[in-house]
């Protein structure tokens, strides 16, 4: 087996060699066997003047569903709520009949994404940071259409995971993150990871900036100082569907904790790894996934049954400045955490993350890496 790991390290190293030399990617990856990470580097630059580091802070954006998912599961189970509850009982002013908890966390309540409304300048002075209470007011002022009825398809929707934690708020009484830190993190002893916001609260310590990279004059930018990506800033304060901050190292205990936490009864766990079906349909495969159209969510995961690798649990995230990614391979005792820090203006180098994730796979496998594509779009963008 150690040999084998061997083998990867060096295959492992040649991509990430490769990216570090051409300046595609800055960040930390970490590859797991048997739930022990067997590789774990960190390469580009985490400030404009710190190196990246193993033990740095990462925005993890949407991989942020899986918590507040797994936080309404544990009230479920204190009997504190249901799945089926409506979402009347707790908004009685918002125009939403028949949407049910469980609509809201596997994105199948047809309510619109809030974010579009916000980034209108003469709907939200994008100098003012919205907070969840502020995407409940909208809602409720505005009355925007559904998009479809519930259940009727599948659409990956934030509002719903917005309108989530203040749920969490109200039946536990506590702050959302206080209570993913008292009933998630600290159980799970993920001592670096919390719901900081990055405009709103004090700086914490090794967290990495998002930058946006200009590849071919070799220029950084952040996100709040561009006009296109101001939403960094002015959707600093709303939480539940992204916004909290962790590791690799701690995201590995969150992996790990997908089969085996204290925090729900085996029957919950295996639900929240259940895929919706969408119109009696019996395959799940609606949702844009790692491998083309493999994907069905579950309860705050996305799922995939491929023919290779058999079950895979993962969850993606996307924030201007910040790409990151969580799989899991169910079946082989396998993982890969990769956080990225490096945003393109070139949008076809944007796909690095997502090629990353896929070569790292192969090699986790028993592949060799491949630099084929990497290199072709260099090459393309070398040739303008």
């Amino acid at each position: 087996m150690m040999n084998g790991q061997n083998l990867k390290r060096k295959e492992l190293d040649k991509i990430v060699d490769y990216l570090e030399q051409n300046r595609l990617f800055s960040g930390v990856v970490l590859l797991a066997e048997e739930g022990k990470p067997f590789y774990k580097r960190a390469i580009g630059k985490r400030t404009n003047s710190n190196p990246q580091s193993l033990d740095a802070v990462f925005e993890i954006a949407s991989i942020s569903k899986s918590f507040t998912a797994m936080a309404i599961m544990i009230l479920i189970e204190e009997k504190k709520l249901k799945l089926d509850d409506k979402l009347k009982m707790f908004f009685p002013d918002l125009p939403y009949e028949n949407i049910i908890i469980k609509n809201l966390i596997n994105h199948t309540s047809g309510l619109p994404d809030y974010m579009e409304w916000f980034e209108s300048p003469s709907n939200w002075d994008p100098n003012r940071i919205a907070t969840n209470k502020d995407v409940v007011k909208f809602l409720k002022d505005e009355k925007p259409e559904v998009l479809f009825h519930v259940n009727e398809r599948w659409e990956y929707c934030n509002t719903g995971y917005v309108l989530l934690a203040e749920i969490i708020e109200m039946v536990s009484k506590m702050g959302y993150g206080e209570f993913l830190q008292k009933r998630i993190f600290t159980p799970l002893n993920m001592f670096n990871t919390s719901t900081h916001s990055q405009f709103l609260d004090n700086e914490i310590e090794n967290f990495s900036l998002g930058f946006i990279y200009d590849w071919q004059k070799d220029l950084y930018k952040l996100p709040n100082e561009m006009e296109e990506h101001k939403y960094v800033y002015f959707l600093d304060g709303v939480k539940g569907d992204g916004g909290i901050k962790s590791t690799v190292d701690d995201l590995l205990k969150w992996e790990r904790s997908i089969y085996n936490n204290d925090l729900v009864s085996e029957q919950t766990k295996e639900s929240i790894l259940d895929p919706v079906y969408i119109n009696g349909n019996a395959s799940a495969e609606y949702c844009p996934s790692l491998h083309k159209s493999l994907g069905g969510y579950g309860l705050g995961w996305k799922i995939e049954d491929h023919p290779q690798y058999k079950k895979i649990i993962l969850h993606d995230g996307y924030w201007a400045g910040y790409c990151s990614g969580l799989i899991s391979y169910k079946d082989s005792n396998k993982a890969i955490i990769m956080l990225n820090n490096l945003d393109f203006t070139d949008k076809r180098l944007n796909k690095i993350p997502h090629l990353l994730t896929l070569t790292l796979e192969k090699i986790l496998f028993g592949e060799k890496a491949e630099l084929q594509e990497f290199e072709q779009l260099i090459m393309s963008n070398r040739l303008e």
